[in-house]
């Protein structure tokens, strides 16, 4: 995918950057099982069709209109913030964004994790390598929201981004922004990501992002 071009380099937080996607899921199936009656099964797959997605965005794909869509995602975000910075970050992580800004790329992070949470995280880890970090509020999200921020404010193309995400709706969001996209390998697998964008370039682990630049 070698592509000299980009010189902005989006990365997902969640399952992207963070190994939090296995705590994330398990949190959304406790609550889903709960208030649904769905199995563990059924919940995980609802829960897995819809990552990506603002957790407030999710519910209403998987129970439009509920009552309880709001209980259960103040209930979500609770646990979420009660945990989310005991979550590590992947291990080759901080050393890859490094070996990035040496290059001289241009790095920032796209999530729908709420922004402040994602800062008081770096903070937390000491690391302030990325030039935004980008997450959700009401009318600016993921997607195109964030990626014509980012060619505004670095007065950038749409070739000249690459976006590296885990989920199957991020992948979709760079193909609808006609935004460069890898897939990192763990929730969905390479076939999941050609089903959105045919021979979608992937990854197991973020160092592998060395060859496809």
């Amino acid at each position: 995918m070698a592509n000299k071009e980009i010189k902005y380099i989006l990365f997902d937080f969640d399952g992207t950057l963070i190994d939090s996607m296995p705590f994330l899921e398990k949190n959304a199936v406790t609550l889903l099982m709960r208030h649904f009656s769905y199995s563990e099964q059924e919940a995980q797959t609802k829960y897995r069709e819809t990552t990506g997605l603002p957790f407030i965005q999710q519910m209403e794909i998987i129970a439009p209109n509920h009552t309880q869509n709001s209980t259960i995602v103040d209930e979500f975000e609770k646990m979420k913030l009660e945990l989310i910075y005991e979550q590590h970050p992947f291990n080759d992580a901080l050393a890859v964004l490094q070996r990035l800004k040496e290059q001289g790329y241009l790095l920032g992070i796209s999530s729908g994790t709420i922004e402040s949470i994602i800062t008081t995280y770096l903070k937390k880890i000491d690391f302030d390598l990325v030039n935004d970090i980008l997450g959700f509020r009401q009318g600016f999200e993921k997607g195109a929201d964030h990626f014509n921020y980012v060619m505004k404010n670095h007065s950038l193309s749409q070739s000249q981004i690459l976006f590296v995400g885990d989920s199957l709706h991020d992948a979709k969001r760079a193909k609808d922004n006609q935004i460069t996209f890898i897939g990192r390998i763990g929730m969905f697998t390479k076939s999941h990501f050609e089903n959105v964008i045919p021979n979608c370039p992937i990854i197991h682990k973020l160092n592998e992002i060395f060859n496809r630049l």
